[in-house]
């Protein structure tokens, strides 16, 4: 899928209208699922969204071609959510009920999952919830992830790893029968979206 996007987004800059909305809907269903695991749900998220696709529908015709359209789209949703995580002094992460699951179109049982995993990682310091949803979730590379968060990719990395520690002991105090099957929800909230 990552060529389809890259294909996409040529046609796109070359005036192609229908690629533009069809790249546009795909990115936007990674931008969503990507925000509703940084910030949750409600109005900042569905703010941070909003702006973020305004932001890639307006750079379109500046997108290089540097990275996929998926991991810009990422980037840009990551500051997006950030910036707005900092205006907004109230900030508090929703915890996920069974209406935000509908975003990730999953499976009962893996909604179950989500929750839970929704609930961690609203106990993560900001910039490792960022770090650890880009790179375990999104799938980018630590390069990528410190790109999108304008740090190193050995601060993006280290992120990460205390995240994922903070997140395996969060799990294990509470018992759960099987950690293992919450981390393995991360790679099905992306299965169906754009890579």
């Amino acid at each position: 899928m990552p060529g389809e996007l890259a294909r996409l987004a040529q046609r796109a800059q070359a005036g192609d209208a229908a690629a533009r909305q069809e790249l546009l809907i795909e990115l936007y269903r990674a931008v969503r699922r990507h925000v509703y695991l940084v910030i949750g749900s409600g109005p900042i998220a569905d703010d941070a969204v909003q702006e973020t696709m305004i932001a890639l529908d307006r750079g379109l015709s500046a997108f290089r071609g540097d990275a996929s359209p998926r991991t810009w789209a990422l980037s840009i949703a990551t500051r997006t959510a950030r910036r707005l995580r900092r205006r907004e002094s109230r900030y508090q992460l929703v915890e996920a009920g069974i209406a935000d699951t509908a975003v990730f179109d999953l499976a009962p049982v893996a909604c179950a999952e989500l929750v839970i995993l929704q609930r961690a990682l609203a106990t993560l310091a900001p910039k490792k919830r960022d770090a650890f949803v880009l790179m375990a979730i999104g799938e980018l590379t630590a390069e990528e992830a410190a790109a999108a968060l304008g740090t190193f990719a050995g601060t993006a990395a280290s992120r990460y790893r205390h995240a994922r520690a903070e997140l395996k002991d969060y799990l294990e105090r509470r018992n759960f029968d099987e950690p293992e099957s919450v981390a393995a929800t991360t790679g099905e909230l992306w299965s169906t979206s754009t890579r």
